[in-house]
C-alpha cells in the first residue's frame, strides 16, 4: 500500500529502512530552504532562521539515510532557493559520490523580495533550483516536450533576430524509381531511391502565388514542409558513398536494428550533392483543434510551469511554500514507471503524493507539521474522491480508491506531545502551568537543574522580558531530544498508553510478526 507517516522525518527514515531498502526509484523533496537573510515571517514550528551549518547538518542526516532506500538505478531531485543551492550541491556530491546529473532552474511563480536586511539592494528572486543526483548506475530520462503555438514559436525567433530553418515544401514528391543498394554496419540492405520531376517550392513563394499569411501555408501543407541538416549518421555516410553523383532528391529504406524505429521499415530523404538530410516539421509538431503546435524537448530551464491556480490545488492552501502539480508530474513522469516507489520526506501540503497517485505510482511521504483542513491525508482524500484541480484534467482523472490506496501511520510521540503543549500556550502563566506536568510525566535533560530553574530563572525579569516564543524555545530545551517519539522496545510500557492493536501492527511491520 501508499504510505503516509506522521512524525519526525529522520526516525520514519530509519523506520523505513528494513523494508524498503533499494526499492525507492524517485525520491523528490523541498526541505525547509537556507536563508542568508533572517525572514521576518519564522515559524518557530517550521525553521526557517537556519544557522548553514545547522541546516546542512540537518540536511544531511536526512539524505545519507535516503540515499540507502534508493534503487540503484534511482534518482533524487532536491528543491532549493539560490540562497542554499551552491551549499547543498556540494552536500549532494558528497553523499551521492559526485554522481551529478542536472541542475533545473525554474522559473518561480512571481518575483519576491529577498526578506530581512538588504531587501532593497537585491534583485527580485524569480527561480528557483532542482538538483538532481542518482545513487548510481541511472540509465536516462525519458524525452519530456512541452507546446508552443507554432506562430508564437516563430515570433520569438523572430524577437531574437533568429530564422526559422523550416522554410520549404516538397509540393509534389515526383516519380520514384530503384537505382541502387548499399548495407549498414550489420550487413542489412539499405534500398535507396531517386525522385524524378519532384517540386520544391519556398514559403514565401507560396503565400504569394495564394495569398496566404505564411502561418496559414504553414498549417495547409505542415506535412510537407522540411529542412535540410547536416546530420552526421552512418546511414548518411553510405547512401553518399552508394550514390556519389547524383545530387537530387533520394529516398532510403532499411529496417534498423535498434532506435525508437527498431524493427520497422523506415524511410529517410537526402538531398544534393552532400547528401543533406531531409527534416520534415511535422515529426515535431502536433495540431490541435485546427492550431500547429511546436514540440519543443524539454531541457535544464523550465519557465512553462503555471503557477496561476496552484494555491487552490487539491483543495487545501500551504503558504509560499506550495509546488503546482504540473512541477511534480514533469518529474515523475520522466523519472518513473507505473507502480515504481515514489518517496516525499518533506511532504507539506501532499504535493508529490497527490500526483503519484493520479499517475498510478506507489508512494510514501513523510510530514511532522499537522496542517490541520490543509494536511496532506485530507489532501489525498480529495484526490481519491475525485477532486478536479492541478493535473486533473489532462490524466481525465476520475478519483477512485479501488486500485490505490493509502494508509496513514502517525510515530507514537512522547516528548513531541510535550514540544506541542509547549507551542500552543498563550501566555507564561500558562507555561508555567505546565511545568510540573512536563517534570512528572516527560523525559528532561539529565543535566538541567529542576530546582533552580521553577524558584529562580522562570521568576527572573530578564526571563519575563524575553518574548512567549523565546520563553517557548527555553522550555523545549529542556526536553531530551532522545525521547520524542516512543522506541519499538519500550512501547509496551504502560506509560506510555500505547493501544494493543497498534503494538500488533508495529510488530508486524518491523519485523513480519503474526
Amino acid at each position: 500500500e501508499n504510505l503516509i507517516i506522521k512524525g519526525n522525518n529522520l526516525l520514519a527514515l530509519h523506520s523505513l529502512k528494513k523494508e524498503f531498502a533499494g526499492k525507492v526509484k524517485l525520491i523528490y523533496i523541498d526541505p525547509p530552504y537556507y536563508f542568508k537573510d533572517t525572514k521576518s515571517d519564522d515559524a518557530f514550528a517550521y525553521n526557517s532562521n537556519f544557522k548553514l551549518s545547522a541546516w546542512l547538518t540537518f540536511m544531511k542526516n536526512r539524505l545519507t539515510i535516503a540515499k540507502e532506500l534508493l534503487k540503484d538505478d534511482g534518482v533524487i531531485f532536491v528543491q532549493i532557493d539560490d540562497d542554499g543551492q551552491a551549499y547543498l550541491q556540494l552536500l549532494l556530491n558528497d553523499i551521492f559520490n559526485n554522481n551529478y546529473l542536472n541542475t533545473i532552474i525554474v522559473k518561480a511563480k512571481a518575483s519576491s523580495g529577498a526578506s530581512g536586511g538588504g531587501e532593497d539592494k537585491k534583485l527580485k528572486k524569480n527561480t528557483e533550483y532542482i538538483h538532481v543526483f542518482c545513487k548510481q548506475n541511472f540509465k536516462k530520462f525519458k524525452e519530456q516536450l512541452i507546446e508552443e503555438r507554432l506562430n508564437v514559436y516563430m515570433q520569438d525567433l523572430k524577437d531574437n533576430e533568429k530564422n526559422f530553418a523550416y522554410t520549404n515544401i516538397l509540393i509534389d514528391s515526383g516519380n520514384i524509381k530503384y537505382i541502387n543498394s548499399t548495407k549498414d554496419g550489420r550487413g542489412n540492405e539499405i534500398k535507396i531511391y531517386k525522385h524524378e520531376n519532384y517540386i520544391i517550392k519556398s514559403i514565401k513563394q507560396i503565400a504569394k502565388d495564394e495569398q496566404l499569411t505564411e502561418y496559414e501555408v504553414y498549417k495547409k501543407y505542415i506535412n510537407k514542409i522540411f529542412t535540410t541538416e547536416n546530420a552526421q549518421t552512418s546511414i548518411r555516410e553510405r547512401v553518399h558513398n552508394a550514390v556519389k553523383d547524383y545530387d537530387n532528391l533520394l529516398t532510403a529504406k532499411y529496417v534498423p536494428v535498434s532506435g525508437r524505429n527498431k524493427n520497422k521499415l523506415t524511410q529517410v530523404q537526402f538531398i544534393g550533392s552532400t547528401k543533406r538530410l531531409v527534416s520534415y516539421l511535422f515529426h515535431t509538431c502536433i495540431i490541435k483543434k485546427g492550431e500547429v503546435f511546436k514540440t519543443i524537448k524539454v531541457g535544464t530551464l523550465w519557465g512553462d510551469m503555471s503557477w496561476s491556480s496552484v494555491s487552490n490545488e487539491g483543495g487545501v492552501r500551504f503558504g509560499g511554500g506550495k509546488k503546482p502539480e504540473r512541477l511534480i508530474q514533469r518529474i515523475i513522469d520522466m523519472s518513473t514507471e507505473k507502480g515504481d516507489i515514489v518517496l516525499d520526506y518533506h511532504l507539506g501540503s501532499g504535493t508529490t503524493c497527490a500526483v503519484a497517485h493520479k499517475m498510478g505510482r506507489q508512494y510514501i511521504g513523510i510530514e511532522q507539521l499537522d496542517y490541520g483542513k490543509n494536511d496532506s491525508v485530507v489532501r489525498l482524500q480529495n484526490v481519491a474522491n475525485g477532486d478536479q484541480t492541478g493535473i486533473s484534467k489532462v490524466l481525465n482523472w476520475q478519483g477512485g480508491r479501488e486500485f490505490i490506496y493509502f494508509i496513514y501511520f502517525e510515530l507514537a510521540k512522547w516528548n513531541e506531545k510535550a514540544k506541542e503543549e509547549i507551542l500552543s500556550k498563550k501566555s507564561l502563566d500558562e507555561l508555567i502551568e505546565f511545568f510540573d506536568e512536563i517534570y512528572e510525566k516527560y523525559f528532561l535533560n539529565y543535566n538541567l537543574k529542576i530546582k533552580e530553574f521553577k524558584e529562580k530563572v522562570i521568576k527572573e525579569e530578564d526571563f519575563k522580558k524575553l518574548s512567549l516564543d523565546e520563553q517557548k524555545k527555553m522550555f523545549i530545551t529542556m526536553l531530551d531530544n532522545n525521547q520524542m517519539y516512543v522506541q519499538k522496545t519500550e512501547m509496551e510500557d504502560k506509560k506510555f498508553g500505547i493501544d494493543k492493536k497498534d503494538i500488533k501492527f508495529t510488530k508486524q511491520f518491523y519485523n513480519n510478526e503474526k
